[in-house]
């Protein structure tokens, strides 16, 4: 039985991405599964054309590939075409598909342009993986735990790829393509330079490389808490969408950009790994935590639901205290301000702020608690 996995795998991820083939898989693949191959065809628009619900597929696949201005090049996923459609099909030079045939097909099996795969024996029949080394793309995929973590790992291959481009373009020269890719191991540099090449269509000069001392490997390697992350922004929308602001303004103010990839800049998900890893290796910081209620509140109507969804998050994420200990007090004394006092409106009264040494009340107390955290957000409207 076919399974949405069946194409996630290395040698499927060479020959789309990196080899930039046409694949012909035979016979039928349900369409869900084979669409997940999708994932490595990173820098195209993906057009989905059943054959049998035209009756010209060769002409409009033709005149598609030779009149398109988009600059997003497109690759056709189609389904059912019949064996003399096919036959047309893989003379056709510039086209970028997969196709899935009941046919028959393995007499249409050469060249190498269009790999033809038989899904019932899983069998690549004009392409031989023996001695070709498929370490990098087994690498992105062990440490890819998601679909979506692949693509953004091709990206960030496609982004380099970009770089390399704009700089032979500009500048004519590939003195600066070592520090393009100084962030992979030389050892997948030729991966990455093969996929430039197919892709952007141009020829990479020969380059310089430096000599590479070997890396030191971590002591310890970094935990990937994926899954702790999809716990928070899953369990409550509005809590996991505070939480996503909050992560990203203490990278901001806390955290080095330069110790950061470009992934964990703009992916919240990797940055909270990051976080993890490096600054909360103990668990969120109470601070942190402190901030993230109180940002919570402001975002439901009744502050009650709030804190029942608050402890709820406290409890899946195994922390030590609870929202009746947390103390509000020292997060809500005023900001010190350096504006002078005769700047400010004359409406504006000079309220005099009671120190409030009442002791919290327990979250069990309901109503009591809610008085009290409704006094407390009275009070902050007046200071602000």
């Amino acid at each position: 039985m076919d399974t949405g996995d069946d194409f996630i795998t290395a040698e499927f991820l060479h020959l789309l991405f990196f080899e930039q083939k046409n694949l012909v898989i035979f016979p039928y693949v349900d369409l869900k599964h084979l669409r997940s191959a999708d994932v490595f065809t990173i820098g195209f628009e993906t057009v989905d054309i059943d054959s049998t619900a035209i009756h010209n597929l060769n002409e409009i696949i033709e005149y598609e590939c030779n009149s398109s201005y988009s600059q997003l090049q497109t690759l056709y996923f189609i389904f059912n075409p019949s064996f003399e459609e096919l036959e047309r099909l893989v003379d056709s030079p510039k086209l970028r598909c997969v196709i899935n045939t009941k046919e028959n097909v393995e007499s249409l099996a050469n060249g190498d342009q269009f790999v033809f795969y038989n899904k019932k024996n899983n069998t690549f029949l004009n392409y031989e993986f023996e001695g070709r080394d498929l370490s990098f793309e087994e690498e992105i995929l062990r440490n890819s735990p998601t679909r979506q973590v692949i693509v953004d790992e091709l990206l960030k291959i496609k982004s380099v790829s970009s770089k390399i481009f704009a700089e032979l373009n500009q500048n004519n020269s590939s003195d600066n393509l070592p520090e393009i890719l100084d962030e992979y191991d030389q050892k997948y540099w030729n991966k990455i330079l093969r996929f430039t090449e197919l892709y952007c269509q141009i020829e990479i000069p020969e380059f310089n490389r430096p000599i590479q001392l070997p890396k030191k490997k971590s002591s310890s390697k970094e935990i990937d808490y994926s899954a702790e992350y999809e716990l928070i922004i899953k369990t409550n929308r509005k809590i996991g969408r505070s939480f996503i602001h909050l992560i990203h303004d203490y990278r901001y103010d806390r955290v080095n950009p330069a110790n950061l990839e470009v992934t964990q800049l703009f992916y919240p998900q990797k940055l909270y790994s990051y976080l993890r890893n490096h600054h909360w290796k103990k668990g969120m910081p109470k601070e942190f935590t402190i901030n993230w209620l109180k940002n919570t509140t402001k975002d439901f109507s009744d502050p009650e639901e709030a804190l029942m969804e608050f402890q709820v998050m406290l409890n899946k994420l195994h922390l030590s205290y609870s929202v009746n200990n947390i103390d509000l007090e020292r997060e809500n004394k005023p900001e010190k301000k350096g504006s002078n006092r005769s700047e400010l409106p004359e409406t504006i009264p000079n309220v005099k702020q009671p120190i409030n040494t009442k002791a919290i009340p327990s979250i069990n107390n309901f109503s009591e608690f809610k008085k009290w955290l409704l006094n407390k957000l009275n009070e902050l409207e007046k200071i602000v």
